[in-house]
């Protein structure tokens, strides 16, 4: 992506102009505001008179109601997790999908967690409409704290009439169970439910496949990242590619069974860091970057828990950090504080 003077930057597939990112935050600036509904009127030219309409209009405006986000939702225990995430998703689609053409919030994925949490929460604040991006950091919000539930991100990169599109959603896993958790133009390309349907990863993975088939998408590539810390303050970075699908090239029954593989593999490895009340020194360290793609999966542990970028230096070797370990003062510590877990640190 190319900077800016004019406070926002254009998003191009090709030649083709998709949407513009606003890069001056928010209110939105004049330049930004008019750039807005020009490309909105453009987008929708049997639209014109009623946009035209909505964006003059000076009084009469209809109350709104600002949508309350569920910050507590995840320590709820009166809820079933099917029953809490069918509620971050309501609140998710309450926000609508942005049709603008503008996207409303500067997101900038290499950030750590932390950051991205941030941005999360000024989105809720805000609650303007968002597309799916947003929706993912927003459901990692509010899913952090749900104990035993592993969340990763599922994104894809397909093509219609030879224009590409990016989507991405909110993988979630529970009890041997899968869904999602998103938002889309289409339903079928957003929310999984956890109702059992998904046994498999493969199972998730084939229902979004034959969603974009029956819109006629060419699905080019899915990346799958590792699962996410259950950490609000977290300096760690979210992992985006750990498996690379190209369904074009790799015959069905070898992905699904290598997705199965992967997942055992994740298992072994300990990749998941689940959500505890203390915070093993294990959860400190970064996970490896490595991208294993479904056409060399490798057979044994082993050769991908050591895996290591090749082009560093012998001079810049990782140094041994002796960590101490975080426990608990049993003399000081009250019931109410054993009950919160580190991760619901706001």
């Amino acid at each position: 992506m190319a900077t800016t003077t004019c406070g926002y930057e254009a998003i191009y597939s090709g030649k083709l102009l998709l949407f513009y990112v606003n890069r001056e935050g928010l209110p939105l600036s004049e330049r930004c505001n008019e750039r807005m509904w020009t490309f909105c009127m453009e987008q929708y030219p049997k639209n014109v008179l009623e946009i035209k309409t909505v964006r003059d209009r000076i009084t009469d405006y209809p109350k709104i109601t600002y949508i309350d986000p569920p910050y507590h939702l995840a320590t709820n225990t009166r809820l079933t997790v099917q029953e809490k995430l069918q509620q971050i998703q309501t609140y998710i689609q309450r926000l609508e999908y942005n049709y603008t053409g503008m996207q409303f919030f500067d997101i900038n994925t290499k950030r750590p967690i932390s950051g991205l949490m941030d941005s999360a929460r000024h989105m809720m604040t805000e609650a303007l409409p968002i597309k799916c991006l947003e929706a993912f950091l927003i459901a990692v919000y509010l899913t952090t704290g749900i104990t035993g539930l592993e969340r990763f991100n599922i994104s894809f990169k397909t093509r219609f009439n030879s224009i590409t599109y990016r989507h991405i959603v909110l993988g979630i896993r529970y009890n041997q169970t899968y869904g999602a958790l998103g938002l889309s133009r289409r339903t079928d390309l957003a929310y999984k439910p956890l109702d059992g349907k998904y046994d498999r990863l493969s199972a998730l993975i084939d229902d979004y496949l034959r969603a974009y088939k029956n819109y006629g998408h060419t699905v080019l590539r899915i990346k799958i990242g590792l699962p996410i810390v259950h950490d609000l303050k977290s300096f760690l970075t979210i992992n985006w590619k750990a498996i690379v699908i190209l369904p074009n090239k790799t015959d069905k029954i070898d992905y699904e069974r290598e997705l199965d593989k992967i997942v055992r593999i994740w298992r072994q490895m300990n990749m998941y860091l689940p959500y505890r009340t203390t915070i093993p020194p294990a959860s400190l360290v970064q996970p490896t970057s490595t991208v294993i793609t479904t056409a060399s999966l490798p057979n044994r542990l082993q050769s991908i828990s050591i895996r290591q970028n090749r082009e560093i230096s012998s001079n810049c070797r990782p140094t041994v950090i002796n960590k101490i370990p975080i426990t608990t003062n049993n003399t000081h510590t009250t019931a109410k504080d054993q009950s919160i877990a580190y991760a619901i640190r706001v």
